[in-house]
């Protein structure tokens, strides 16, 4: 082959190498160009998710922080050394009110007169059971059994009431309740030795005197006769 061709061949693989190589180097150096780019929009991705989580734990904390959870049961009047709780139903003013006109909570009433009241209920209601499930249910007995069987137990509950109050009203309370003026509490009359016994003794009245009124209308009313 002549010299002049050869250099010619030479000069053109030459340009043929030189120019793949710059094909190279460039494609090469747009692949970095693109890798950088998304790892810059990954970094941007990424600390916008974390300011916005970081934002998000900010106001959650904030708001949990802020806002105080409602106790719906808590000791009574905030002092969990008095041993009793307050909940909606035990705290409601329906069932306040209605515990507070139970003869057994008005202190402005006499004992003997409460004694009654809860003798009465307790006595008229009594002999139902007696009278529908008793042993002579099924015989023409059956309302004068049962409420003979109700007085008995009027007379039992007598004798435990007065066994209670002998005991748990021994000795008189030395030390009685103030205010922070000092001014004195009136002590309800039923929380004494007299007190208790005239509420047995309304008891024992009651009672009997509300058996005696469900045997009457035992044999009055229409569906008995």
């Amino acid at each position: 082959i002549p010299y002049p061709r050869i250099s010619v061949i030479a000069e053109v693989l030459c340009k043929n190498v030189t120019a793949s190589a710059n094909m190279r180097t460039s494609q090469q150096s747009i692949n970095i160009r693109a890798l950088h780019s998304r790892n810059a929009a990954k970094r941007v991705t990424r600390s916008t998710s974390t300011s916005v989580r970081a934002t998000r734990r900010a106001n959650s904390m904030t708001v949990y922080a802020t806002s105080d959870k409602v106790q719906i049961i808590k000791p009574i009047n905030g002092d969990p050394f008095i041993g009793m709780l307050e909940t909606p139903v035990t705290s409601s003013p329906d069932v306040a009110n209605f515990l507070s006109n139970l003869p057994a909570y008005r202190t402005g009433v006499a004992p003997l007169l409460r004694g009654v009241e809860v003798g009465l209920a307790h006595g008229f209601f009594v002999t139902g059971p007696f009278i529908k499930l008793g042993p002579l249910r099924s015989t023409d007995a059956a309302e004068l059994a049962g409420c003979l069987s109700g007085a008995g137990l009027v007379l039992i509950l007598t004798a435990c009431l007065s066994i209670y109050g002998a005991t748990a009203f021994q000795r008189d309370e030395v030390v009685g309740l103030k205010t922070l003026s000092g001014r004195a509490i009136a002590k309800d009359p039923l929380q004494s030795t007299e007190g208790w016994a005239s509420f047995t003794s309304g008891w024992l009245v009651g009672g009997l005197s509300g058996v005696a009124w469900s045997y009457v209308l035992t044999q009055v009313l229409p569906y008995y006769s």
